[in-house]
């Protein structure tokens, strides 16, 4: 993947063969380099210092950068060639997120919740590669690379957050799928064949997979009233609303979520809206009510008639 800013250092000897001009332009400071490449001011900073240490980005903070859903995690995914060292032991970089403006539709670095600072340096975590060479000119690996890096890497949901994402943003097509899973082992590859390609959030991947493995009948961006689409309808009537990230401060977004919950409630659905924090920071207290709810089999009763 190309990212703005950044070219191998041997790309641009082609187009500028003269060392006199790529000299001038490091003079002007049009150019720096930086181990193998050449950035400029438009590379991003966090991509540079993964760079600067003769590593690529992959799994996770490769994921970011192709614009997917990310679930929360700690360090820094990076690989390399084997030839090129085995270790990096000590090394912190800063983790590589995104969020896209509701405006411009860019990505952006994504600033840490509690501070608004870019997020702090994390220990690196190097990806084992059997290559003995990059596999390209290209400072981030393809799609294929990343989500295979991320299934071999990552828990089961957290692969199929990925690629669920990757499939919903037009960033992978099913067909493409096989190749994704090809090197993986067979047991993986059986459980990932269930993605689906329409779901909104990282979150509702989470919920739906865990409602899955239950056996629960669960149904995704079903249209249940005229107008009123939901994320995830367990059974007949109970509806799951997996709220992303993004909206926790759009009071417009907020009033618009309440007056389809009274909608739906007025229909006779019972509504649950989870949160970001519910589903990654305290599941295990969410299941254990979700389940409390499964338990009364609430989900299984009729629609009041019309």
């Amino acid at each position: 993947m190309k990212v703005r800013g950044v070219i191998l250092k041997t790309e641009l000897s082609g187009l500028l063969p003269e060392l006199r001009e790529r000299r001038a332009l490091v003079r002007q400071g049009v150019i720096r380099p930086v181990g193998q490449w050449y950035v400029t001011a438009e590379a991003p900073a966090d991509l540079v210092a993964v760079l600067g240490q003769g590593l690529r980005p992959t799994c996770l903070d490769a994921a970011a950068l192709h614009g997917l859903w990310v679930p929360p995690s700690q360090g820094v995914h990076v690989y390399r060639p084997r030839a090129t060292g085995d270790t990096v032991t000590g090394l912190a970089l800063t983790p590589i997120r995104r969020r896209r403006e509701a405006r411009s539709g860019q990505l952006v670095p994504r600033e840490d919740a509690a501070t608004g600072r870019l997020c702090a340096p994390e220990p690196a975590v190097l990806h084992g590669s059997g290559l003995r060479s990059w596999p390209d000119s290209e400072p981030v690996p393809g799609i294929i690379m990343t989500l295979q890096h991320a299934a071999r890497c990552q828990s089961l949901v957290y692969a199929a957050i990925l690629i669920e994402s990757a499939l919903e943003q037009g960033a992978l097509r099913r067909a493409e799928l096989h190749q994704v899973f090809e090197p993986l082992p067979g047991r993986l590859r059986e459980s990932l064949s269930r993605v689906r390609s329409d779901a909104q959030s990282g979150t509702e991947t989470a919920v739906r997979w865990w409602l899955e493995q239950r056996g629960v009948p669960v149904r995704s961006q079903v249209q249940i009233l005229r107008g009123v689409r939901v994320d995830l309808l367990v059974g007949n009537t109970w509806v799951i609303e997996c709220d992303s990230r993004q909206f926790h401060d759009d009071p417009l977004q907020y009033q618009r979520d309440r007056e389809r919950d009274l909608a739906l409630a007025a229909r006779g659905y019972r509504v649950t809206r989870l949160t970001w924090e519910q589903v990654f920071i305290t599941w295990e207290n969410t299941t254990q009510m979700l389940q409390e709810i499964l338990r009364r089999r609430e989900h299984r009763r009729a629609l009041p008639a019309a």
